[in-house]
């Protein structure tokens, strides 16, 4: 046990895991802090967490306009949030590909992105740094930081290098994301509170019916 608590916490990939560390225990010292001034706004802010860790970081960021926290808080938590996972889920993966450690409940989620890379090779191997950047900034299905960085380490890049690239391409998205939907919630504000709360219930259970049905999916095969 004590080789492989050494093994994790040494090289690079075990920096960006203290790293990981790092950044959860300033996020939940962060949001403990917010209780003791303003346990409405922590309320809110633990809120957005949550939901970008279950369904995403869309439900997330329209969660944070419509309960109306300011742009920094809600796109701050939510790179922070996104980071965090990259960050511990990274050389979590790096550990499983070495055989150094085993973590059953995403063993699947391993063998996918593996799966993905097989099917991308090619691109990701022609435009490398460039492909990985559009890869995580492009909202769709099996693509983001997490997976960008697991294919970013599988096609050969520097673990730093992927990180840098993992995170300037999802605060751009984030970014850009938020301004997005802080423009729509803005607009139907402007008519009745009960459509963005509506809307976003939509967006959630949408979400979470995805989830569960790709879940059966994968148990019927």
């Amino acid at each position: 046990m004590k080789k492989v608590y050494n093994i994790i916490f040494k090289g690079k990939e075990g920096n960006i895991f203290i790293f990981s560390l790092f950044l959860t225990t300033l996020l939940i010292i962060s949001i403990l802090i917010t209780y003791i001034f303003d346990a409405k706004s922590a309320n809110k802010i633990t809120a957005l967490v949550v939901s970008n860790l279950f369904v995403g970081r869309v439900p997330s960021l329209s969660l944070g306009y419509a309960s109306q926290l300011s742009h920094l808080t809600v796109i701050g938590v939510n790179i922070v949030t996104e980071l965090i996972l990259v960050t511990s889920l990274y050389p979590l993966f790096i550990f499983s590909f070495k055989g150094i450690l085993k973590i059953k409940p995403l063993e699947d989620f391993f063998t996918q992105v593996q799966e993905k890379k097989k099917q991308h090779q090619e691109k990701f191997e022609k435009y490398g740094k460039v492909g990985l950047f559009i890869f995580v900034f492009i909202p769709f299905w099996m693509t983001g930081p997490i997976v960008g960085a697991i294919i970013g380490y599988l096609i050969g890049l520097k673990h730093y290098t992927i990180m840098l690239i993992v995170f300037i391409a999802t605060t751009i998205a984030i970014t850009l994301w938020g301004l997005f939907l802080n423009e729509i919630i803005e607009f139907l504000l402007a008519f009745d509170t009960r459509y963005v709360w509506i809307i976003l219930l939509f967006i959630v259970v949408t979400a979470l019916v995805l989830k569960i049905k790709k879940k059966l999916y994968k148990k019927e095969k």
